[in-house]
């Protein structure tokens, strides 16, 4: 099963690294996918651990996904890494594999501490619309301008009807994004 993060990875001089990313989730093993040249999968490579960030704050993916965002943190409790502020819980995980085969590592870990700060609330609608919005925003390199355009306009209608401040908040700054990014999409309107 894919469960959504925030992958929290550091590197050698341990600056930190903060990205949104779906890992595939086992009680103790978490295999996480990041492309060969991105951060994530340096730092991984470097240090060897990485803490799995649970989140219920879609501004979190949000921010994330579209910018080398810094988030608050503290140092992680066992691995060498860091702890989001925001998390509900986490896993610190120390990576036992890796397949570097292109364009995706396959990374497995082993989770080696847990840590619990707050109950997640979970996802309503209106958080599940940001989440795909977040993807879909760094997917504009790789899909056709119609497609982003089409499915940021169905999931609006979702965060419009159900969404609070926060999801309305980060809703628009995915779609203020994607406009900058992809200006024909907002001629094509």
């Amino acid at each position: 099963m894919i469960i959504e993060s925030i992958l929290t990875t550091v590197n050698e001089r341990g600056a930190a690294n903060f990205a949104p990313m779906g890992v595939e989730w086992e009680e103790d093993e978490i295999v996480i996918k990041p492309f060969l040249e991105t951060t994530t999968f340096k730092n991984l490579e470097a240090t060897r651990a990485a803490v799995v960030n649970l989140t219920d704050d879609v501004m979190l993916f949000a921010r994330g996904a579209i910018s080398d965002v810094q988030l608050p943190a503290r140092a992680a409790a066992v691995v060498r890494g860091v702890v989001l502020e925001a998390a509900c819980s986490w896993r610190e995980v120390r990576v036992e594999a890796v397949d570097a085969t292109p364009p995706r590592a396959r990374v497995v870990t082993r989770v080696v501490h847990r840590g619990f700060q707050r109950e997640f609330l979970g996802f309503n609608r209106a958080r599940h619309a940001v989440l795909e919005a977040a993807i879909l925003a760094t997917r504009t390199h790789l899909l056709p301008p119609e497609q982003i355009r089409d499915e940021f306009a169905r999931l609006q209608v979702i965060v419009d009807k159900t969404a609070g401040p926060r999801e309305r908040d980060a809703m628009a700054l995915l779609t203020d994004y994607v406009r900058r990014t992809r200006p024909e999409q907002s001629a094509a309107r």
